[in-house]
C-alpha cells in the first residue's frame, strides 16, 4: 500500500480535526449535544449510503483506487462510510458556532425564497430526467426546501440552515476540490450536467444542501425534544 492510498482518509481527518477538538472546549460546548447529533446524523446516513451505493453500482460516480484503501463495507468504500459521518458532524458544529454568534430569526422574506428555489430545482428537475446525478440532486433539494419552508417546527430555523450550509461551504471548497481536482472522485459527465466550478460538479453543492439540510433538521428536532423534557423535568423537581 502507498502513502497515497490514505489521500481520502487523511481529508477526513482533516475535516473533523479542529471541530471535534473545538466541541469540548469555549462557549460551543457541543459536546453536551453528542446525544442529539449522532441519531440525526446515523438517520441521514443511511439512505445517503443507499443512494451513493446504487450510484456507484451504476458507475454514475467511482472511486481512484489509486488515493484509497481499498477496504470496502457492504460493497461501499471504507472512507465513504466515514464521509457521511465526518463531514456532517462538522457542519452541525459550524452551524452551531454560526446560531451561536450570529442569532437571527426567519423572515417571511427567507422562506417565500426558499419556495421559489424549490420551484426552480423542480423545473432543473423535469429538464434533466436524462441525467441521473442532476435530476436525483435538485428534485430531493427541491423537495426538503419546501417542506422545511412549509414545517412551523423547524421553518423559524431555516436562516439558520442557511448560514450554515453557506458558511460550509468554504472548508467543502476546500476539501471537494481536492477529492475533485487529483481526482479521488471520478464522476461519469454524461450523468450531470458537466458544469464545474474549478474542479467541482454544481451537483456536488446540491448534493451537500440536501446531506445537511435534512441533518440540521433531524438535529433540532431532536434538539427541541429534549429542551422539553429537560423544561418537564425541571418544573417537577
Amino acid at each position: 500500500m502507498e502513502l497515497s492510498n490514505f489521500t481520502y482518509l487523511a481529508l477526513l481527518i482533516f475535516s473533523v480535526s479542529f471541530p471535534l477538538y473545538k466541541s469540548f472546549e469555549g462557549k460551543i460546548q457541543l459536546y453536551r449535544k453528542f446525544k442529539y447529533i449522532f441519531p440525526a446524523i446515523v438517520l441521514t446516513a443511511i439512505p445517503f449510503l443507499a443512494w451513493d451505493v446504487a450510484f456507484e453500482t451504476k458507475h454514475i460516480w467511482q472511486f481512484n483506487p489509486e488515493y484509497t484503501l481499498g477496504f470496502n463495507i457492504l460493497g461501499l468504500l471504507f472512507e465513504e462510510w466515514l464521509f457521511f459521518f465526518i463531514i456532517p458532524f462538522a457542519c452541525i458544529f459550524i452551524y452551531e458556532v454560526m446560531k451561536y454568534f450570529f442569532p437571527a430569526k426567519t423572515t417571511k422574506l427567507i422562506k417565500v425564497t426558499a419556495r421559489i428555489v424549490s420551484l426552480l430545482f423542480l423545473i432543473a428537475a423535469i429538464f434533466t430526467l436524462h441525467l441521473s446525478y442532476t435530476f436525483v440532486s435538485f428534485i430531493l433539494a427541491s423537495v426538503i426546501l419546501l417542506l422545511i419552508a412549509q414545517w412551523k417546527a423547524v421553518s423559524y430555523k431555516l436562516s439558520g440552515f442557511l448560514k450554515g450550509y453557506f458558511v460550509s461551504l468554504l472548508p467543502f471548497f476546500l476539501v471537494n476540490g481536492v477529492l475533485t481536482k487529483m481526482p479521488v472522485v471520478l464522476y461519469n459527465n454524461s450523468e450531470n450536467l458537466s458544469l464545474r466550478i474549478f474542479s467541482i460538479p454544481v451537483e456536488d453543492m446540491v448534493y451537500l444542501l440536501s446531506l445537511l439540510f435534512i441533518n440540521f433538521t433531524i438535529y433540532e428536532l431532536m434538539n427541541q425534544y429534549g429542551e422539553r423534557k429537560k423544561a418537564k423535568t425541571t418544573s417537577r423537581n
